[in-house]
């Protein structure tokens, strides 16, 4: 993207900035499920009404133009009247994206209903390389806000700096923030400035830092898609980030003989009987009987990990399960647990 200084806002983490712009925009918002825990929060934190749009396995969780359509006339059929859509990709919790041809397809939907879009581009950095990553913002450039920050791809998220690109010359709204801003936040610590000016100025170092962290990222997280598919369990390839969204719909029978009916029960099991940690598939919107979970793939010490990587980068991709053994053996471990939590109910 090609942007100008006074189209970017900085605050204290991107999660303020949403529910900032959420303020300062008029309209319902839609929000593709599954998705981030806060968003509809913070729509109805604002009193704004919040329309969910149900995705699936088939769509890869990912909003279609088609559905996108259907639920503006369910739910707004006034096309003059403003409305907000929240996407975010790479996803948390699925670790898919959106190919630019679904991306200029939602853009149209957007531009001719009066959609402003929300893209929470956060994982943007963290793609896989066989996926390109495009933001909407370059089809639908008059009616996007794009957030993104350090916390990701940069691993600082304790350092809480975000950054909201706005579209150009919508002076109004820009000031909207300003104000908004001044009368909560402030301004972003003076500390946390100073650091994010050494991270976003070009830097050899910080990009090839990035690199290796999201190759890092791509092993372990596609090494663990595959030993889930071998268990046959069935989960989408990631395409970024590090989340997987495995299901078990197909051993519902199974495993409601063993009181097990809604992913709070998966996650609630695992963790009480299994010792592994997971978020149920409806903290994300899901319908509670969708017997799906997410699994974050960071459970490792990310400067062991990165020294190991760098040293032999090829043998760490040819080798990913000796790779993976090596710097991240409690998820290693936590794979083994769920082949025998899924044995013990086929």
């Amino acid at each position: 993207l090609h942007v100008s200084p006074d189209q970017i806002v900085v605050g204290p983490g991107s999660k303020v900035l949403l529910f900032d712009a959420m303020m300062a925009l008029q309209g319902p918002l839609f929000v593709p499920t599954p998705s981030w825990v806060s968003y509809d929060d913070q729509a109805r934190l604002l009193g704004k009404e919040v329309y969910y749009i149900k995705t699936d396995y088939e769509s890869s969780y990912l909003l279609t133009a088609e559905g996108f359509e259907d639920a503006l006339q369910k739910h707004h059929s006034n096309t003059e009247d403003q409305k907000l859509l929240v996407i975010n990709y790479p996803n948390n919790p699925t670790g898919q994206s959106y190919s630019k041809s679904q991306l200029i397809e939602l853009a149209d939907v957007a531009r001719r209903n009066n959609v402003v879009i929300l893209s929470d581009e956060i994982y943007a950095l963290l793609t896989f390389q066989d996926h390109e990553h495009h933001s909407i913002a370059e089809f639908y450039p008059d009616g996007t806000l794009v957030t993104g920050g350090l916390s990701k791809d940069r691993s600082a998220g304790g350092f809480r700096v975000g950054v909201i690109i706005l579209p150009a010359e919508e002076l109004e709204l820009l000031e909207s923030m300003r104000t908004i801003a001044s009368n909560t936040w402030s301004c972003l610590a003076a500390p946390m400035q100073y650091a994010a000016i050494e991270a976003y100025i070009p830097n050899p170092e910080i990009s090839n830092y990035i690199i290796d962290c999201t190759a890092i990222c791509e092993i372990v997280t596609k090494y663990l898609h595959r030993r889930l598919q071998s268990l046959d369990i069935r989960c989408l390839a990631p395409e970024g980030a590090f989340y997987l969204f495995p299901d078990w719909n197909s051993d519902r029978d199974n495993m409601a003989s063993k009181g097990i009916r809604t992913s709070i029960d998966i996650s609630e099991t695992l963790l009480r009987d299994w010792s592994v940690a997971t978020l149920p598939g409806s903290d994300f919107g899901m319908n509670p009987d969708e017997l799906c979970i997410r699994i974050a793939t960071v459970d490792y010490n990310g400067e062991a990990a990165l020294e190991q990587y760098k040293e032999d980068p090829k043998k760490a991709r040819a080798h990913p399960d000796l790779f993976v053994h090596n710097i991240a053996p409690r998820l290693f471990t936590a794979v083994e647990i769920l082949k025998k939590f899924t044995e013990s109910f086929r």
